[in-house]
């Protein structure tokens, strides 16, 4: 599992939190117990699910209280509901449908947390690698942001170079150059790696959904043979 720390730099801040929480839990009571902790968990928590909701802490009338991700399973209802809030808030946050806009990004980003975290109460497996595929795609972000930053850079330099031309000495012509085979191997680079870690979690992603196929089988096969079983045993003592 990668660092809990997402490798983007901060996002856009909204005032909005689509994944769900657990109820409050009190960990701790300083006034009746005091030096003792109760660090229980919701049922079916799985620190995994640290990595898209950090339990949040704070105190109140002396009682620290701490709220997790809740492990509650989502119906259709809450599907509906949480389309709807996208919806909404896209709207709201005036989200650019087209091109680049970090609010559109963000408000997908929460969004996509909180089915990742609907995935985890059913598998932890799938959970967590959606959680890679996430982050792998952050950092194709950053990468190519700061392919974009360094092209950016070079451009203004060269512009600045061809508006003084008489100070351009061969030297700096093939450092340039350099330059520009350097950036052009690295955004190679960077594409085998990331077209080579999107085949291995496919193949990954199909592993899973084989052996998972496999379980469904067979417990539907041992489901038939006991509910025959229960029959020739119902029919005999008729």
């Amino acid at each position: 599992m990668e660092t809990k720390k997402d490798d983007l730099e901060q996002d856009t801040i909204l005032d909005v939190k689509f994944i769900k929480g657990s109820e409050p839990i009190l960990i701790e009571d300083s006034k009746e117990d005091k030096g003792k902790q109760n660090n229980d968990y919701p049922p079916g928590y799985n620190k995994v699910f640290e990595y898209i909701y950090p339990p949040e802490e704070w105190t109140e009338d002396g009682k620290k209280w701490r709220r997790v991700a809740s492990t509650e399973p989502a119906d259709r209802h809450q599907m509906t509901a949480l389309a709807e809030d996208l919806k909404f808030n896209l709207s709201y946050w005036h989200a650019r449908m087209y091109g680049v806009c970090p609010v559109r990004r963000q408000l997908y980003k929460q969004c996509f947390n909180e089915l990742i975290r609907q995935v985890c109460v059913n598998s932890i497996d799938r959970g967590e690698l959606l959680i890679k595929i996430r982050n792998e795609y952050n950092s194709s972000i950053i990468a190519h942001k700061h392919l974009f930053e360094s092209g950016l850079m070079f451009r203004i330099k060269h512009t600045s170079l061809n508006d003084n031309k008489g100070g351009l000495t061969e030297k700096d012509i093939h450092d340039i150059e350099d330059q520009h085979v350097l950036l052009k191997k690295k955004l190679n680079e960077a594409n085998i790696k990331y077209n080579r870690l999107k085949i291995d979690l496919t193949k990954e992603l199909n592993h899973l959904k084989d052996v998972n196929q496999h379980e469904l089988n067979f417990f539907n096969k041992n489901h038939k043979s006991l509910k025959a079983q229960l029959d020739i045993v119902l029919s005999m003592n008729t």
